[in-house]
């Protein structure tokens, strides 16, 4: 291979080195945004599986409580049952004041 020689002037030669050194800056500024991009990118899909995981939790927990509580119709159920429970016992406490009144008058 042959060398050859070009004759540049002192304003050329130093116009090429500035282009040179500003090439290199901007690529090391390239570089140093892809690594940041690099780093954040790992912390964005670490966040994103914990979400994840979380998420999933949730749901389960979710689930587990929805098959404990009782269901729309047993819900229903279970006021009716206690109306008749609360009327049982109005019904209990007039039987037993008409009962009380009924031995006072026996009583006069």
């Amino acid at each position: 291979m042959e060398t050859r020689h070009v004759k540049l002037d002192y304003e050329e030669a130093l116009n090429a080195k500035k282009q040179i050194l500003s090439a290199e800056l901007n690529l090391l500024q390239t570089e140093k945004r892809v690594r940041n991009y690099k780093i954040l990118r790992k912390k964005e899909l670490i966040t994103k599986t914990k979400l994840r995981t979380a998420l999933k939790s949730l749901r389960t927990k979710i689930n587990s409580i929805r098959l404990t509580l009782p269901e729309e119709g047993e819900k229903m159920e279970i006021k009716a049952i206690k109306k008749r429970a609360e009327k049982r016992k109005n019904k209990d406490i007039k039987k037993q004041l008409e009962d009380i009144q009924s031995k006072l008058e026996r009583l006069k």
